[in-house]
């Protein structure tokens, strides 16, 4: 008499005999019912790649109505603001030019844009 559902202890590496030979028939049937898979070259794979950061639809730039958002005085405050904040930026980008010229612009304006970051 075989038990339906045996009791194991722990042991999880006994298999009954009809199981075993229920576990090897599954592979055949598997290595059966496996289609072809069509190979893709690597120049493709490549390509569909780039392709997905790309934008399909043109972007627009748009402009905004200040003064439906802010007061007046708040867009003169904010409007000197930026233009000492850009002041300063130039100011730090060519000293970092100044001190290393052997740099890009680009550069210098990374480290002018990290020093503006520590300070303000």
């Amino acid at each position: 008499m075989t038990n339906i559902n045996p009791i194991r202890f722990g042991i999880t590496g006994y298999n009954r005999p009809e199981e075993k030979q229920v576990i090897q028939e599954k592979p055949e049937q598997k290595k059966e019912n496996r289609k072809e898979q069509k190979q893709v070259g690597q120049e493709e794979v490549l390509s569909f790649l780039s392709m997905q950061n790309v934008d399909v639809i043109p972007k627009t730039t748009k402009t905004f109505n200040v003064s439906k958002y802010v007061t007046a005085e708040q867009e003169a405050r904010i409007t000197e603001f930026m233009k000492g904040f850009e002041a300063d930026f130039e100011n730090a980008s060519a000293i970092a030019k100044e001190e290393f010229p052997n740099i890009e612009q680009r550069t210098a304006d990374n480290i002018a844009l990290a020093f503006i970051n520590a300070t303000y």
